[in-house]
């Protein structure tokens, strides 16, 4: 019976033809015979023609499809007696080429059908999926490892260069698998830095010991960032992986180097200390030019063991002002202040050396050298550097030497070669000031170091 809705039918029939043109989906009824009895206004769009057209014609007719084609075998079935059925059937009638999404029904004495065109909807899951094949065979053909978590922490992906690193298959390491690798000794750290990480929804960063399935250990670097879906929400990390077991063998083998190189040099020095002293005496130099000499060499080693702890990358202004004025320090008659500032390792020792010559010649000829006199040690920053000064007050009456000595050939020449200028020394009566500006380096080029 064909549903025409006309203005004296039946108010089941009329709410039944409401329903079906109101459908989004295709709509047919065959009877018992194939033949078409019903449509929507969808199945005349789709097919290009108006119901009168092919109602009472066979659908095979109607869609050009055969009698044996998959929507056939499917009508058939329920026809018999079978259940509803869902399919998608590839349509190419009328010169189209669409991917339906068929259900298919029994009708009174026939089968009734729906169907929805999902041609771009699986044109665009065909792309994605290529899409994500392509990026999933560039992860794994990166030679950087990388992983992805998800917001609980458990790894959904991992590329071949990770399982590599880790010396485990993939399967084992996915999901909570990848924490059986770290080394007992390390997984309370990881696991800590992992869950503070996400509460503040932070990038991290760990490094620590992973322990393959001989038994090796290798030492794994690893860098996180969050990731947020479209309404921010957090789905847990995206991050890279560096086997570094090398590079800390190399540094732990450079250190060894070093400490070893510092340890001889101290040495050294100790043993010119002492040549200088011996050599000295069994010349009948008088005390005064050893305990001279003596003290020179102290000042040098004091700004040996800061760069020392720096790894001669540098060291901090105000540790070699405090190095250098140590045996002065303690007299309580010496202010410094001035802001943070590194220094290179050239201008670290040729600064103690000339602290070291101002203090020596304050102490026996200026402001320290009466219980009175004061100094004040200040610097202030400046295009590339701090301009330092050093100010007696409060000491006896002085006059500028008659002859250049050691220090003022230090405080003049031997600044100028190595801080591109000499200093600027003023003899007044109240007491020396002198003036010069120290070439600095950034931060940053030495916080590496000093952090280890």
């Amino acid at each position: 019976m064909v549903m025409d809705g006309t203005a004296g039918a039946a108010p089941d029939l009329l709410r039944a033809r409401q329903i079906v043109e109101g459908l989004s989906e295709g709509f047919v009824a065959l009877d018992a015979e194939w033949r078409i009895v019903d449509c929507n206004a969808v199945a005349e769009r789709f097919l290009g023609a108006e119901r009168a057209e092919f109602v009472g014609r066979p659908l095979a007719e109607v869609l050009g499809a055969g009698a044996n084609g998959p929507f056939a075998q499917i009508a058939q079935r329920i026809a018999a007696g079978g259940p509803p059925e869902q399919a998608e059937i590839l349509y190419t009638g009328r010169g189209q080429r669409r991917l339906l999404l068929v259900q298919v029904f029994p009708l009174h004495d026939g089968v009734g059908a729906v169907w929805r065109d999902i041609t771009s909807l699986r044109t665009a899951e065909r792309r994605l999926a290529n899409s994500a094949a392509r990026y999933r065979e560039l992860a794994d053909a990166s030679p950087a490892a990388a992983w992805l978590s998800r917001a609980d922490g458990r790894l959904e992906f991992i590329n071949q260069a990770m399982a590599d690193a880790v010396g485990r298959e993939r399967k084992d390491l996915l999901g909570g698998g990848w924490q059986e690798a770290i080394d007992p000794r390390d997984r309370p750290r990881l696991e800590a830095a992992s869950r503070e990480a996400s509460t503040r929804r932070a990038p991290f960063h760990y490094e620590g010991r992973f322990r393959r399935p001989d038994g090796s250990l290798r030492i794994i670097e690893l860098h996180g960032r969050p990731r947020f879906d479209g309404a921010g929400g957090f789905r847990g990390y995206a991050g890279m992986a560096m086997d570094v077991t090398e590079a800390r063998l190399a540094e732990q083998r450079q250190q060894l180097l070093i400490d070893e190189l510092n340890h001889r040099v101290k040495n050294t020095l100790a043993t010119v200390q002492s040549l200088v002293r011996h050599t000295l005496r069994h010349a009948g130099a008088p005390r005064e030019l050893d305990a001279l000499l003596t003290d020179r060499l102290m000042a040098l080693s004091a700004a040996h063991d800061v760069l020392t702890r720096e790894k001669w990358q540098g060291a901090g202004l105000a540790d070699i002002v405090h190095g250098a004025l140590a045996p002065y320090l303690g007299l309580g008659r010496i202010a410094v202040a001035g802001p943070d500032a590194w220094v290179a390792p050239h201008v670290a020792v040729a600064l103690s050396m000339a602290l070291h010559e101002l203090a020596t010649n304050a102490l026996k000829h200026g402001s320290l050298s009466s219980d009175a006199g004061r100094v004040s040690l200040s610097w202030v920053e400046a295009e590339r550097g701090v301009d330092l000064e050093w100010r007696e007050s409060d000491g006896p009456r002085i006059a500028s030497p008659e002859r250049t000595g050691f220090g003022s050939r230090l405080l003049g020449r031997a600044l100028a070669s190595e801080f591109g200028s000499a200093a600027d020394i003023a003899y007044a009566p109240d007491g020396v000031v002198c003036r010069f500006r120290v070439p600095t380096i950034s931060a940053d080029h030495i916080a590496p170091a000093a952090a280890r």
